[in-house]
């Protein structure tokens, strides 16, 4: 029995509810989200005329805790503004909704957005007509649906300001351009833009390779923005196994059974059916820790871990997701005067012998914006 652990030994009586949550709870820090997270702290604490940051990867590589990270890490570095400022903010944030019928819904929005700042009497706002601004000086194209869109818009503005939010983050961010056609998604940034720069907060967009649709667009709407990519960890690259190893060693100390199970030298099949994504790994030794309190096992056995993987279609379909998206990522990114868009994954049929989470010979990843 290993007596150095993570956890309060008290968890070992407790319900296993309790156990379930605190191990959902835990986050590991770990190399490729440090380096994203340093680049977005410093965006946010100094920032410069960009203001909108696009940060994405395949699904279950880690988004959402990166992003509950950087919350947690800039209301750390300005506690002392909000002790002397109680009204201050700093950062806030919600999970976009789906445009519905290709029409994306502003009213809905703003209210979404206030309501996570716990603005009150949102229900009464009126717009009287009178503008004490130009509403339309970024000539956004577009209709900002519902009668009171526009009184929404400046409250949010006001809150913004008065409230001093240095950030504001936006978790399924594709969702803000679920809409018909390329020139909506110009209108789209061009509005998210507006708001960034007429409020001087960061916004950060948390979502899939879908976010790089805005760069596809035309050339003003990509220098707009910047791009900050989150891979997960190849099999192909021995830095990328190593730091997979010392996540599956920490993680595994936290885990609240009585005998700590020792991992690491399972880290091959961890990789490989986790596709190398943390958020994917995690979720995974969730269900199999559960797995095993149910039975009243004293700690999580490979079965357990067996019993709960994702299945072969699962992984199959994040793993052509991950692949299509570095393709849309490599052609984006690259630097020769002739470039050839590369075949669709889908037109390609995946050979075989080639495991899960391991990347095709002869492409690198294209790494944007990870070192400072």
């Amino acid at each position: 029995m290993v007596t150095n652990r993570r956890f309060p030994q008290e968890f070992l009586q407790a319900p296993t509810d309790n156990k379930l949550k605190y191990f959902k709870d835990i986050i590991v820090p770990h190399r490729n989200i440090k380096l994203v997270l340093e680049q977005l702290l410093k965006n946010a604490i100094e920032p410069d005329d960009a203001l909108v940051y696009l940060v994405f990867g395949v699904t279950g590589v880690g988004k959402s805790r990166l992003k509950a990270e950087f919350e947690k890490r800039l209301l750390k570095h300005f506690a002392d503004e909000i002790i002397s400022n109680p009204g201050s903010l700093v950062v806030g944030g919600i999970e976009v909704d789906g445009a519905e019928g290709g029409k994306f819904n502003y009213s809905d929005y703003y209210i979404q957005v206030l309501e996570s700042l716990k603005e009150v009497l949102i229900d009464y706002k009126e717009n009287y007509g009178v503008d004490l601004e130009d509403d339309n000086s970024d000539n956004l194209i577009g209709d900002h649906e519902g009668k009171n869109a526009k009184a929404l818009r400046r409250t949010m503005q006001k809150v913004f300001l008065h409230r001093q939010l240095k950030a504001y983050t936006l978790d399924e961010a594709q969702h803000l351009f679920d809409v018909a056609g390329g020139r909506q998604i110009n209108v789209q940034m061009n509005w998210l833009k507006s708001l960034a720069n007429k409020t001087q907060t960061v916004h950060i967009l948390f979502g899939t390779y879908e976010l790089l649709k805005c760069q596809e667009v035309n050339g003003q709407v990509g220098r707009r923005s910047e791009d900050y990519y989150l891979p997960p960890y190849y099999l192909t690259k021995s830095e990328d196994q190593q730091e997979f190893i010392k996540v599956i060693k920490t993680l595994q100390q936290y885990l609240p059974v009585e005998d700590e199970p020792q991992l690491e030298e399972h880290w091959e099949y961890f990789m490989e059916y986790s596709i190398g994504c943390v958020g994917i790994l995690k979720s995974w030794w969730y269900r199999a820790l559960k797995n095993a309190l149910d039975e009243g096992a004293k700690t999580v056995r490979m079965k357990d871990f067996k019993a709960r993987e994702l299945s072969a279609g699962r992984r199959k379909t994040i793993q052509k997701e991950l692949e299509a998206g570095e393709s849309r990522l490599a052609f984006l990114y690259k630097n020769e005067e002739k470039i050839e868009k590369p075949e669709s994954i889908n037109s390609q049929p995946v050979k075989k012998g080639r495991k899960v989470g391991e990347r095709k010979v002869g492409r690198d990843l294209v790494g944007v914006n990870q070192e400072g």
